[in-house]
């Protein structure tokens, strides 16, 4: 690894490689050791490890825990979290897990036929937006929900729904159904998405 670590240097002035050394050094690694021989998981230990040696004030990672276990994604978070931790750098993460993504990012852009569809910043977007649990009297779904909501999924009479700006008018008018059922649901990056390419108003059996 010294090796690809003197390639960098070569290709990134600004390449730190003692402090690349360093952040392989914590998951028990040398630059002594070959990087063909190491796991999927701390090969890309490794290759974050370097990105981040650059000293590069972007950063892009493509698909970056793909295919790997819990313990070393883990690490890569706190890799990043720690990076960006000054404010001084700022990651690019490419990724079709948006699992992966929920707790790590702020901003996130939706790709749909190769465009951005949509720009999204998570502060605003949790201020103004809400998912609720609902179960009403009968199976009718209420004007309110299509009007102002975006349907997740329905079981039985139990609807998951997305309210993407749940004004006090929304609220009180969602109250006037008096719903058996209203229960506050955590809203993640995976439900943004359905919201963004779903239908609007499309039921899910």
């Amino acid at each position: 690894m010294a090796k690809i670590a003197t390639t960098y240097a070569l290709l990134y002035p600004s390449f730190d490689q003692a402090a690349f050394l360093h952040l392989i050094k914590k998951f028990g690694l040398t630059g002594g050791q070959r990087f063909q021989g190491l796991s999927k998981g701390y090969q890309a230990l490794v290759m974050v490890a370097m990105a981040l040696a650059s000293q590069s004030p972007y950063v892009f990672l493509d698909e970056p825990f793909d295919g790997l276990d819990v313990l070393i994604r883990e690490r890569i978070v706190n890799l990043v979290v720690d990076a960006v931790a000054d404010g001084q750098r700022t990651f690019l993460i490419a990724s079709h897990n948006l699992a992966e993504l929920d707790g790590l990012s702020d901003r996130v852009l939706f790709v749909k036929d190769g465009r951005i569809s949509r720009d999204l910043t998570l502060e605003n977007v949790r201020q103004q937006a809400v998912k609720l649990q609902l179960v009403f009297r009968t199976k009718e779904i209420p004007a309110v929900i299509k009007q102002h909501g975006r349907i997740l999924n329905i079981r039985g009479r139990v609807i998951e729904v997305v309210f993407p700006d749940f004004t006090p008018d929304v609220q009180a008018a969602l109250q006037a159904e008096q719903p058996v059922l209203n229960e506050s649901l955590p809203l993640s990056l995976s439900d943004l998405f359905k919201v963004e390419f779903r239908k609007k108003h499309a039921e899910v059996g």
